[in-house]
């Protein structure tokens, strides 16, 4: 008898641990079946055991499809002292383009394997019918039929979920030879699609072909988690959750080319718009003094970068240009894209007269009407007054100037007084308000002309915001050379600042004009050195010009740090 039970306990202790040994349950699940051509697809993999990702294989397992990425996540619960674990993998795999049935076959995890899955593939067209009844899918829309090549158009991609997201992510529409950029932010709304309410999601894009011909837009891409139960409950924030996938059917666009008979560059846009504006147009102009002029160019429908340069006065003798750097911008207004660029060009007149500055014309292609057009302004007209040497030293010495001449006033009317006392007759009293009178006409002359010079130093801080590029010894010796238009102090502190600064040599002055490669710095460096040296040489009278363009060329060339904290405002107040 005890040998009977003695073989029993053996026998149920075998069979415990044939059981604790038996090899993990595997099972295997899509996310949604039938797929669409190409359309990515989740792949659960669950297992009743804690084993490692390395134990999967599963591009050696599944070579007839082509697998985007894995993902593992791992859970331990323990109940009435039992503990249990488990590990999910989550494949992320793209149909195959063929029509059909592909089998998906059994996974394998150490001795056990999952059930095999038969995967029905679709076209767009016959999914259509049955995207309502996932639960993700997504539409797209596009707002035209046809466009002409580098000419903007929306991409609208509608998010269908039928559950709340927990998480995911929406990958941008691809296609071959086009910009495609997100527009604005995402939308969020509901919809009742066949008495079944969903959660919807709506992303623009701006797509901009960058050839003609027929274009394909593969569809934007959905990969995520939505929540499995949406009841709430104690533990809500740890509710299951379900991965799903979705991919929007490709579509396609035509885009027409550029007209065979266009020249110069190409601007497609539903309106466009140019403008220019003068800086103090009421104030007198003389020759040397710049004219800021800022022109817009804005266009509807395009990037900023699409827009082109400007070239005004490129065939005007009589002025030197400088144009600023261009400032380039976008907005959104009623749903479309303002594009803008701003140009500031200082024009610097050479002589007197009537000068007359001709209207800027910029061709572009009207999308709607499908013909080209211009952008016009109309001519300027101004004066220009002989050229006027400044005051330099002028507003240092003014205290001085007026007491001196309030000081020589007493010693002229001692003539008619005397020192005697004597009485003044008529004659001297006329002469003395005489004398008064011209003397504070003397002194209010002078004061117009100090506050006029001053006025006339503070313009271009006002005009041009010009940015603290010039400073230091050197450079400061340039800025009062050239501000009282002193052709041989300013080209002398030029080169002693190109051979202390820039370590050149400076054996010529236009060594500067190859260190920047900047054209109107060059123009300038030539007008100077012609100035001084040409045959015809004549008064210099462009100085700040001059410092105008060495401004924009130190902005535009990489300055080291040192050099940076040594520099001194062009225009200080």
């Amino acid at each position: 008898m005890k040998l009977i039970k003695f073989i029993a306990t053996i026998g149920i202790a075998l069979f415990s641990l044939a059981i604790s040994a038996q090899s993990p349950e595997v099972i295997a699940s899509v996310d949604k079946n039938p797929v669409i051509q190409g359309e990515p697809f989740i792949l659960t993999i669950t297992v009743d055991d804690d084993v490692s990702e390395a134990t999967l294989n599963i591009h050696e397992q599944l070579q007839d499809f082509l697998v985007l990425s894995t993902s593992s996540s791992k859970r331990t619960s323990v109940i009435n002292g039992v503990t249990t674990r488990s590990t999910s993998f989550m494949v992320h795999l793209q149909a195959p383009e063929t029509v059909g049935t592909f089998r998906i076959p059994a996974i394998k995890i150490h001795d056990s394997a999952s059930n095999a899955i038969e995967l029905e593939v679709i076209d767009a067209q016959t999914a259509e019918a049955t995207l309502e009844q996932r639960p993700a899918f997504i539409r797209t829309i596009l707002d035209t039929e046809q466009v002409y090549v580098q000419q903007q158009f929306k991409l609208i991609s509608r998010l269908y979920l039928s559950a709340n997201l927990h998480s995911g992510n929406l990958t941008a529409p691809t296609t071959a030879d086009a910009d495609v950029v997100q527009f604005g932010a995402d939308e969020e709304s509901y919809e009742i699609i066949n008495g079944k309410r969903y959660h919807v999601f709506q992303r623009t894009y701006l797509i901009t072909p960058q050839r003609s011909g027929t274009v394909t837009i593969e569809g934007p891409v959905f990969n995520g988690q939505i929540a499995r139960d949406a009841a709430r409950s104690l533990f809500s924030a740890i509710a299951n959750t379900q991965p799903v996938s979705a991919k929007a059917p490709p579509t396609q666009i035509e885009v027409l080319p550029r007209p065979s008979n266009w020249q110069g560059h190409w601007l497609p846009a539903e309106l466009v718009t140019l403008t220019v504006e003068q800086v103090e147009p009421e104030a007198p102009i003389s020759v040397g003094q710049p004219i800021t002029l800022t022109y817009r160019l804005t266009a509807l429908g395009v990037r900023p970068e699409q827009l082109p340069q400007f070239n005004f006065f490129d065939d005007l003798e009589q002025v030197s240009v400088y144009p600023e750097a261009p400032e380039l911008g976008s907005t959104v207004r009623n749903g479309k894209v303002i594009a803008q660029r701003s140009q500031t060009l200082a024009v610097i007149p050479r002589t007197e007269g009537t000068l007359t500055l001709p209207g800027a014309t910029v061709p572009w292609f009207n999308t709607r009407l499908g013909k080209m057009q211009l952008a016009q302004t109309d001519a300027i007209t101004i004066d220009v007054g002989p050229g006027s040497m400044p005051l330099p030293n002028l507003a240092p010495n003014l205290q001085p100037s007026i007491d001196t001449a309030a000081d020589s006033l007493p010693h002229e009317l001692d003539v008619g007084v005397g020192a005697k006392g004597v009485s003044a007759t008529p004659t001297s009293v006329l002469a003395t308000w005489l004398m008064f009178l011209f003397g504070g006409l003397w002194v209010l002359t002078l004061i117009a002309l100090v506050w006029l010079w001053r006025r006339t130093r503070q313009t271009p801080l006002s005009v041009t915001q010009e940015p603290n590029l010039l400073g230091g010894t050197s450079l400061q010796e340039i800025q009062q050379a050239a501000k009282a238009n002193n052709a041989k102090s300013c080209e002398d502190a030029l080169r002693q600042w190109g051979r202390n600064t820039l370590t050149l040599r400076m054996d010529d002055l236009l060594e500067l004009a190859d260190y920047f490669q900047y054209e109107p710095l060059t123009s300038q460096l030539e007008h100077l050195q012609q100035c001084r040296y040409g045959e015809s040489a004549g008064p210099w009278l462009e100085g700040k010009a001059l410092l105008r363009a060495l401004t924009a060329a130190l902005r535009q060339q990489p300055r080291s740090r040192a050099t940076q904290q040594s520099l001194q405002p062009l225009y200080p107040q």
